[in-house]
């Protein structure tokens, strides 16, 4: 074995060794970076599912690759020819590669809906400029006075960029495309945060907010070694083309991607009969279980809804998209939606999944709080926005609390708590975060936001737009029939429930499955016993929201 070969191969083995034996010292860095034997562990136990979503997300990188490709070649040569437009479109491309994609993809999914182009369009963008000076450099890079000798011989204006500007660019092109592939995953995993249904990106968020680490860094090693071979394939075509210079090989491929492109983001899955698309108000979690469990056992199709659930990542989408048509219902949260009506934002509550908060704050044990007051001094961690925030400094006040500081921990709360960087959270639910906290061995209790001053509420509704067919009483009266019958079969049957929820979420691991289940256990007692609104819980709370409006 060479001394190329032997060096890095021993930095790794001490760099893993170092990583392995660290997690046996310091037992909190699981909440951070899982040892790399429980990660090679969950790769071999979860193979189909890792092989699953990073077919997914391989064919985005394809997709967006090519895509990107096909529309830089025209804009480079475009560059190249006309002075004029390269002064225009250069600082439009550098504009477009400062967008981050994270905030761009979810107006993509607005646009194209939870498909195949809401991902690949992102992930083209993200590697659109790089391609596109590459070309325009490579362009450049012909010799002026080879150029003036075909034109001397009469060369066409093809002949001389297929014979000549093309397989002299190849350098430059193929510098392009190896940043283009290193970044085509990133793309991707952007795109899977706003609005996929399965990928890499998507496996990464849910099982980060799940605390399953281990899962995490495998997906993310999947994504790493599918960047790498996507690399090295790009290496291996550049060695061929410039040692042969096969420039209608690449053309042929160029061509091909193209076809293969538009045709892939036209594929899109399209039902012979209308569903009723409806968003979930978070990743799914034992809250949804009744969901799930009307769809299976064709509750909801028995009176002519034929639902299709979609998760989201971010819940503040929810109701831009069920307003710009995206989405038909979304769970939501009753004060979010009272404070959205008065507004002017047309939204309507239909149904109901829970009559009471379940928001809470959220402390450890043993800590010597034993009433509300006793937070006083600790660090508080929250997940709001901003008129949220002024509704916790409220309660705060009202109950004698002066945190020593308020933090915002946005999605990451559960780990927050556990890693002692918060003594408290605001914004979690007692029956999900206590038992995941509970299964990060960290014991906690909680104050009901009711106990605190806060009107009663329904926790979580679902919510149509105003004047669409999901809000007509036909629908509206046979949705909450099925919902109720949905959560009675789950209240009567906890066990089978929690099962068909299971078989929809094949990603999650044995200890999530685990907490998750002592969550339902908690939680189906709480699920509304019945659909009806009553309008003095919904006029109290948005009385008392008006203290808090901006």
């Amino acid at each position: 074995m060479t001394k190329k070969i032997l060096f890095p191969l021993l930095a790794l083995i001490f760099i893993f060794g170092f990583w392995e034996f660290s997690t046996y010292l310091y037992k909190d860095q699981i909440l951070i970076l899982p040892a790399p034997s429980a990660i090679v562990s969950r790769l071999m136990t979860k193979s189909d599912r890792f092989i699953f979503h990073s077919r997914t997300t391989f064919y985005e990188m394809v997709g967006g690759f090519f895509l990107a490709l096909s529309i830089s070649f025209p804009f480079g040569f475009l560059m190249y020819l006309f002075k004029g437009a390269r002064l225009v479109l250069q600082p439009l491309f550098i504009f477009i590669q400062c967008v981050p994609m994270f905030a761009l993809a979810p107006i993509m999914v607005i646009w194209f809906g939870w498909s195949y182009t809401a991902i690949v369009i992102p992930t083209a963008l993200m590697i659109f400029f790089p391609l596109t000076i590459s070309i325009y450099q490579g362009l450049s890079s012909t010799p002026k006075d080879y150029i003036d000798y075909f034109r001397i011989n009469q060369a066409t204006a093809w002949q001389i960029f297929y014979k000549l500007q093309l397989p002299s660019s190849f350098p430059h092109l193929f510098s392009g495309f190896k940043v283009a592939s290193a970044l085509a995953g990133i793309g991707a995993v952007a795109g899977e945060f706003a609005g996929a249904k399965s990928g890499l990106g998507i496996l990464m968020l849910e099982s980060r907010r799940a605390t399953d680490l281990e899962t995490t860094f495998a997906a993310l090693f999947c994504l790493t070694f599918m960047s790498m071979g996507f690399y090295l394939l790009i290496l291996l075509l550049e060695k061929i083309m410039i040692k042969k210079r096969f420039s209608s090989s690449l053309m042929s491929l160029l061509v091909t991607a193209l076809s293969l492109t538009f045709v892939g983001c036209q594929n899109q899955n399209v039902d012979e009969k209308p569903t009723t698309r409806l968003l979930l108000d978070w990743l799914p979690n034992p809250n949804h279980v009744p969901l799930y469990v009307g769809v299976e056992k064709g509750i909801f199709k028995q009176h002519g809804i034929d639902l299709e659930i979609q998760k989201i990542a971010d819940p503040s989408d929810a109701i831009p998209y069920v307003i710009a048509g995206k989405a038909d219902l979304a769970l939501y949260y009753m004060p979010d939606t009272v404070r959205a009506i008065d507004a002017g934002i047309a939204l309507k509550p239909i149904a109901i999944l829970f009559k009471e908060p379940l928001n809470a704050i959220i402390y450890r044990d043993g800590e010597g709080i034993l009433k509300p007051d006793d937070l006083t001094g600790k660090v508080i961690g929250y997940s709001v926005d901003g008129s949220s925030t002024a509704i916790l400094d409220h309660l705060l006040e009202k109950n004698n609390i002066i945190p020593s500081q308020m933090q915002n921990v946005t999605f990451d709360l559960v780990s927050t708590i556990c890693t002692k960087q918060v003594d408290a959270i605001y914004g979690a639910y007692w029956n999900i975060e206590c038992e995941h906290l509970n299964a990060l061995n960290q014991k906690t209790k909680h104050f009901d936001l009711t106990s605190l001053g806060y009107p009663n509420y329904y926790e979580l509704i679902v919510v149509a737009h105003e004047g669409s067919q999901q809000t007509q009483d036909e629908f509206t009266h046979a949705f909450k029939k099925a919902m109720q019958e949905s959560i009675n079969y789950s209240k009567q049957h906890p066990n089978e429930a929690f099962s068909i929820y299971l078989k929809e979420n094949l990603d999650k691991s044995q200890k999530t499955v685990a907490w998750e289940e002592a969550s339902w256990n908690k939680t189906y007692p709480l699920l509304a016993s019945d659909q009806d609104f009553d309008p003095h819980v919904t006029e109290t709370l948005r009385a008392w929201l008006k203290n808090f409006q901006h």
